[in-house]
C-alpha cells in the first residue's frame, strides 16, 4: 500500500464529525462516505453517525479489487463532536502505544475516564 494512503488510513484523515478531505457521495443511504485515490489504489472509509456512536468499514482497493478492510465501531458520546475531532488525530499519529492497546480495541482516556473508544477487525483479502 503506498505510504500515503497509510497516512490517510491512520492519520484521522477521515475523522468522525469531520468534514475531511475526500467526501464523495455516499454508496450507501444514510452513511457519510470518504475516499482517496492514488494511482491503482483507492481507500474508502463509510460509516454512520448517531449521537456520537459511529459503525463504519474502510477498504483498500487495488486495481479495483478489494485487498485491504477493517470494521469498526466507536464511541465518542461523551464529548461533542467537535472535542473528538480536535483529539483524534492528534492520538492517532502518536506512537502506537501511547494511545491504543494491542487488542483490537483504540481508546483515549483523559483525566483516568475513557472518552472515547473504537473496536477493530479486519486484514488483508487478496
Amino acid at each position: 500500500m503506498p505510504r500515503a494512503l497509510e497516512r490517510v488510513r491512520t492519520s484521522g484523515g477521515t475523522p468522525p464529525g469531520g468534514t475531511p478531505p475526500g467526501r464523495t457521495a455516499p454508496l450507501l443511504g444514510g452513511s457519510e462516505q470518504f475516499e482517496h485515490a492514488e494511482g491503482p489504489w483507492l481507500y474508502r472509509d463509510v460509516h454512520y453517525q448517531g449521537n456520537g456512536i459511529f459503525p463504519g468499514i474502510e477498504v483498500v482497493h487495488h486495481d479495483g479489487r478489494p485487498v485491504w478492510s477493517m470494521t469498526h465501531f466507536g464511541d465518542y458520546s461523551s464529548m461533542t463532536e467537535g472535542q473528538a475531532d480536535g483529539m483524534l488525530q492528534p492520538a492517532l499519529l502518536a506512537p502506537a502505544e501511547t494511545a491504543r492497546t494491542h487488542q483490537h480495541v483504540e481508546e483515549i482516556v483523559v483525566a483516568g475516564q475513557r472518552v472515547y473508544w473504537l473496536r477493530y477487525a479486519g486484514g488483508f483479502i487478496g
